[in-house]
């Protein structure tokens, strides 16, 4: 299409200058002497090209500008439709993740349940020391040294051999906490190493405390 579109506008050049020249030829005839024909004519034949050319050339441009446009729509729609694929395929990732996560989802009732039976565990399990001790100081070093708007109070902090219990309150010398304090401080704690052991975790905030129990079962 754009090979056609140039060959129309050079035969419509050529057609043009071949008129000119006819038409000067029959003027010539008619106004000039004989002795000046020729070299009127001469002169016409190469003046004609050179201004029909001048005078056609916008019209050229503008097709080679169309068969450039043309080629660059033709990019951008392949480009279009890569970035499309890549956007499909993305939204295809992460609905396997959502599945994933809802087939390995724990039901409401079972996880009143298994905190039940944590909380029975806490009290009834012995104390691993070593182990115990590892994580209590690790959440204490994480508070202190975690990038915090505010250092909360660490008011409880109990561990025993598979189970901990940390509760976390508002500093008395704060009167409000950032907004979404509790849950920025718990997704910055979950990426600390330590803390990966644990396979189950359950999270109660309210304005002013957090209370976090976990377990390595």
């Amino acid at each position: 299409m754009e090979l056609s579109k140039l060959s129309f506008g050079l035969a419509v050049t050529a057609s043009f200058i071949c008129g000119a020249v006819a038409m000067s030829l029959f003027q010539s005839g008619q106004q000039q002497p004989h002795t000046y024909q020729r070299q009127f004519v001469e002169e016409q034949i190469v003046q004609a090209p050179e201004q029909q050319a001048t005078a056609i050339a916008p019209v050229i441009n503008k097709q080679v500008a169309e068969v450039n446009s043309d080629s660059s729509v033709a990019d951008s729609k392949s480009e279009l439709e890569q970035q499309i694929a890549e956007l499909k395929l993305q939204v295809e990732n992460q609905q396997a993740v959502i599945a994933s996560y809802r087939s390995s989802a724990i039901p409401p009732q079972q996880i009143d349940s298994h905190l039940d039976e944590l909380y029975t565990l806490l009290e009834e399990q012995s104390r691993d020391e070593a182990w115990a001790y590892q994580v209590e100081t690790a959440m204490s070093d994480f508070l202190i040294m975690a990038d915090l708007p505010v250092q909360p109070q660490l008011s409880v902090s109990t561990c025993k051999s598979s189970v901990c219990q940390f509760k976390l309150l508002q500093p008395e010398d704060v009167d409000d906490l950032p907004s979404h304090y509790w849950r920025n401080m718990t997704d910055k704690m979950m990426e600390q190493s330590w803390w990966k052991q644990f396979k189950f975790t359950s999270t109660t905030s309210s304005d002013d405390s957090l209370t976090i129990i976990a377990s390595t079962q």
